[in-house]
C-alpha cells in the first residue's frame, strides 16, 4: 500500500473560495504537500489528486511544480457526468455528491489498497506512520485513524464530527454525526444531528476526520449507496442536496458484509480549514511544526 488519494474537489464555500490552495508557513505551501512531506517519509510513492477539472491548471502550476522528486501522481476528476449506470441528476443540482462520490471518482486509478485523506487538513506524521505499519499487519481490513477531539475544534465557530464507538479490540462499532461542536473554555459540547440532542462530550473522544486505508472493494460499496442515494433523489423521496459520505458507505459495509474497520488512535493534533479566521492559526501552527526542516 503506497498510494494516497487526496480529496481536493471541495467548493469550500464556508471558508470563501479554493483553501485547498491555500498556502501557509515559511515555505508558503498548501497543506496538501506538507501532508505529503509526511506521507512520502512514511513510505507512500503515489498521490492521486481528486479535482473538479477547472483547478488542473491552478493545481500543477501551484502544487505538481513543487511535488517531492520521485513521487508519482495522477488526476481524477469529480463530475456530476460520472456517474452509476442508469442514474441521472437533476438539472438544478449545483452541490457536489459527496465524499463517497469523490472517491469513486478515482476508481479507474487503483488497482491495490491504499489511504485516502483531505486536501483541506492537516494530519501530522502518526497517522501516515499508523496506516503504512497496520496496512501491513492486516492487509484485509480497513482502517481508520482517529482523533482525540479535543485536538480537531475551531475557536471560530462550531465544527461538525464523526463520534467513533468501537469494541474492545478496537474495531469500529458506528460514526455518529454530531454538529455545532465547541469549546467554552469549560466544557466541549455539540449535537447528535440523527436525534437533535444536546450532549456533553469528553475532550479525549475519538472522531473520525476521513483519514482512511481501503482495499478496492469499496469502490463497489460506493457505487451501490450512490445508486441508492440517485434513484431516491429522481424519485423525490429526499433532498435534491443529499450528500454520499464515506463513513456512512463504511457503516454500510459493517452492517450488511461484516466488514472489519480497526481504529487506529493519533494523538497528534490535527487542524483544518473550516472558517476564513482559521487561516492565521493555521499559518501559526505549521510555521511551529516546519520552520526548521
Amino acid at each position: 500500500m503506497t498510494s494516497l488519494v487526496i480529496l481536493a474537489a471541495g467548493l469550500g464555500s464556508r471558508f470563501g473560495g479554493n483553501k485547498q490552495l491555500a498556502e501557509f508557513g515559511p515555505q508558503q505551501l498548501t497543506l496538501m504537500e506538507y501532508n505529503l512531506f509526511n506521507a512520502v517519509n512514511a513510505g507512500f510513492k503515489r498521490v492521486i489528486f481528486v479535482i473538479r477539472p477547472e483547478l488542473e491548471s491552478l493545481l500543477r502550476r501551484q502544487v505538481v511544480s513543487r511535488l517531492p522528486a520521485g513521487l508519482e501522481y495522477d488526476f481524477a476528476y469529480q463530475s456530476f457526468d460520472d456517474l452509476p449506470q442508469g442514474c441521472i441528476l437533476p438539472e438544478q443540482r449545483n452541490k457536489p455528491l459527496g465524499t463517497a462520490h469523490a472517491l469513486w471518482s478515482c476508481r479507474q486509478l487503483i488497482k491495490a489498497s491504499f489511504a485516502v485523506i483531505n486536501a483541506d487538513d492537516f494530519y501530522a506524521k502518526q497517522a501516515f506512520i499508523l496506516l503504512i505499519k497496520q496496512a501491513s499487519a492486516t492487509p484485509q481490513n480497513y482502517l481508520m485513524v482517529a482523533y482525540q477531539l479535543q485536538n480537531t475544534l475551531s475557536d471560530f465557530g462550531g465544527v461538525n464530527r464523526g463520534l467513533c464507538k468501537f469494541d474492545n479490540e478496537n474495531y469500529l462499532t458506528s460514526i455518529e454525526e454530531c454538529e455545532q461542536i465547541k469549546s467554552d473554555g469549560q466544557s466541549i459540547n455539540g449535537t447528535l444531528s440523527a436525534k437533535q440532542i444536546n450532549i456533553k462530550l469528553a475532550p479525549e473522544s475519538l472522531i473520525s476526520m476521513n483519514c482512511w486505508f481501503f482495499n478496492v472493494d469499496i469502490f463497489l460499496a460506493i457505487e451501490q449507496s450512490l445508486t441508492e442515494l440517485l434513484t431516491l433523489i429522481e424519485n423525490r423521496k429526499i433532498d435534491i442536496n443529499q450528500e454520499c459520505y464515506l463513513p456512512a458507505v463504511v457503516m454500510q459495509q459493517i452492517e450488511q458484509q461484516n466488514k472489519k474497520v480497526k481504529v487506529l488512535s493519533s494523538k497528534d493534533s490535527w487542524f483544518g480549514l473550516t472558517y476564513p479566521q482559521d487561516s492565521q492559526q493555521v499559518d501559526e501552527k505549521v510555521t511551529a511544526l516546519f520552520a526548521k526542516k
